[in-house]
């Protein structure tokens, strides 16, 4: 990954947010997280984790898969090429397998083209789950778009409710603004992460 330093829109970024902060540096002070609770910061994420679940189960029932099917057919094939692989190895003996008779190339053919059939079927199954993957994950963002808007949020869940009188109101538009995309992210990042996002947190908490 290019450095940071490297890159010319970072940089152009830095030199803007610095030239805005100088511009604005009596309405943005800094927040005070002194009464910041590391309570609230769990508690407020185990409120997103169980939405997430919530909009999980909701794609899961009402999002078609339309290559359902062919996932399925793919499935049943590979488990067959399982059961016949398994069978002739048990058939073939160390004895048998060491005479180079005509049958013996035959079955070595046949169980090369076997398992290059399985090892396209299992890449069709891989494309085809990355493609359900990309278009569910759209859809929670967008999920996460429309009840971020309506006021479920993050950042705003925890910081305001102790700061927020402290704050000027150009810092309130920044941060509830932000939190609407990142609560999206969040959601859209499925339950899976958001778990082992809490059990970080509650080990960080806990060794202060």
């Amino acid at each position: 990954m290019k450095a940071l330093y490297k890159n010319p829109i970072a940089i152009i970024l830095a030199v803007l947010s610095i030239a805005g902060f100088v511009f604005f540096e009596e309405q943005l002070p800094s927040i005070d997280l002194s009464s910041l609770e590391p309570g609230n910061v769990i508690a407020m994420l185990g409120y997103i984790s169980v939405i997430m679940l919530v909009v999980e189960q909701c794609i899961e029932v009402f999002i078609d898969d339309p290559n359902e099917k062919v996932k399925q057919q793919c499935k049943d094939r590979i488990a067959e090429i399982d059961d016949r692989m398994e069978n002739h190895a048990i058939s073939v003996s160390p004895t048998i397998a060491n005479e180079e008779s005509e049958e013996t190339e035959i079955e070595t053919e046949e169980v090369g083209k076997m398992m290059k059939e399985k090892k396209e079927l299992e890449n069709i199954l891989m494309v085809s789950g990355q493609k359900r993957h990309r278009r569910t994950t759209l859809i929670a963002f967008i999920i996460g778009l429309v009840l971020s808007f309506a006021g479920i949020r993050l950042i705003s869940g925890i910081l305001f409710n102790g700061p927020e009188e402290t704050l000027s109101e150009i810092q309130i538009t920044i941060i509830q603004s932000i939190d609407v995309i990142l609560t999206a992210g969040i959601i859209a990042g499925g339950s899976g992460r958001m778990h082992r996002l809490i059990k970080t947190v509650k080990g960080a908490i806990g060794q202060y």
